[in-house]
């Protein structure tokens, strides 16, 4: 039996090598599926992201080979043959694949709408003027429920008007109005089918991650936790403040509840004995007995009385002294009187 063999053109084997060098230089190996990206965006992208990786087109046989081949110095690098899509490309960098992923995201670029594709959002054709001449095309803004008039020889929208909502598909026709509506309602950029970085194989749903909700969780996460070892209680480094704080308060509170005289309370204990020995003093005169308040006016009567008493008594006894000066000085005129006499 004769077996037939063909030799490798030499281009193959030399773009072979390449690859698995490119490989194995690299901190990150990515697989880039570009069936669905024009190659005039493709082109941009490229441009824009030149200086954190190194992008080719690569067959996929050559591709399949050269991973295979790797295999034994990379670490389960073989397992990106999985992945490879429908138009496999090699994206290699020392970028890790999340950082990447987020270059992709930044570097997305408009795109017009090609039949069959899902909108990503609600297309909205807005009212005013177009450069459309009445003819056909009024007839076919019509059919797609717009409301349309003609003004100044041309075709104006007179109302803004949902074309293509979220999620729908968009067919032949609507792709072909967009466009002449110069209307790019899609979004397209290099994105993962897999990656591989040190032995392990991330996948396009691991890697189409939001940062800002990724945060947010990590932030509830985090909140959450907290408040469960303060609940239960165990103590952390973050809450042994907090717990040691709780314990205190707890503490002051139940010796307050069951009068323990502690240093710390015996400034509010006091207060509260003195607040409620004013109280208890109030409510016994307001409710004392009736005979009692009596004898209690009439001695404050008899107090009263006995003051003026003393007052009056020392108004006779102040009127004494003054008349006392008169009396001498009449006793002295009359033994004055008597010696002339004699």
């Amino acid at each position: 039996m004769t077996v037939l063999t063909r030799e490798i053109p030499k281009w193959k084997t030399k773009k072979l090598d390449s690859v698995i060098e490119k490989m194995k230089s690299n901190k990150t190996v990515g697989i880039i599926d570009i069936v669905e990206i024009p190659a005039k965006e493709l082109h941009k992208i490229r441009c824009k992201l030149r200086d954190q990786m190194d992008f080719e087109i690569v067959k996929k046989t050559i591709l399949e080979l050269a991973l295979e081949k790797c295999k034994d110095d990379l670490k389960n690098i073989e397992k990106l043959k999985d992945n490879l899509g429908v138009m496999p490309s090699l994206l290699v960098s020392d970028l890790n694949p999340f950082e990447l992923s987020q270059l992709f995201r930044k570097n997305r670029t408009p795109a017009s709408a090609k039949p069959g594709q899902i909108s990503p959002k609600d297309i909205v054709i807005e009212a005013g003027p177009t450069p459309f001449a009445p003819g056909p095309m009024l007839s076919e803004l019509k059919s797609k429920g717009l409301k349309v008039k003609v003004e100044a020889g041309k075709i104006a929208i007179t109302k803004d008007s949902v074309l293509v909502k979220e999620g729908e598909e968009i067919d032949e026709d609507t792709a072909d109005l967009l466009t002449k509506f110069k209307i790019k309602p899609m979004e397209v950029g290099l994105e993962f089918a897999s990656a591989w970085e040190d032995g392990c194989i991330f996948n396009k749903e691991v890697l189409q991650f939001n940062p800002e909700e990724y945060i947010e969780n990590l932030k509830v996460a985090a909140s959450r936790a907290f408040m469960l070892s303060v609940g239960l209680p165990y103590p952390t480094k973050e809450n042994i403040v907090l717990l040691v704080s709780k314990a205190f308060n707890e503490a002051k509170t139940l010796a307050k509840e069951k009068d323990i005289f502690v240093d710390v309370l015996a400034g509010d204990m006091l207060a509260k004995a003195d607040a409620q020995a004013k109280e208890l003093n109030k409510y016994a005169l307001e409710n004392k007995p009736k005979e009692e308040k009596e004898e209690n006016k009439t001695e404050e009567k008899q107090e009263e009385n006995k003051t003026e008493e003393k007052v009056e008594e020392k108004s006779d006894e102040e009127k004494q002294e003054e008349n006392k000066p008169e009396e001498k000085e009449d006793s002295d005129n009359t033994q004055k009187n008597n010696q002339e006499g004699d």
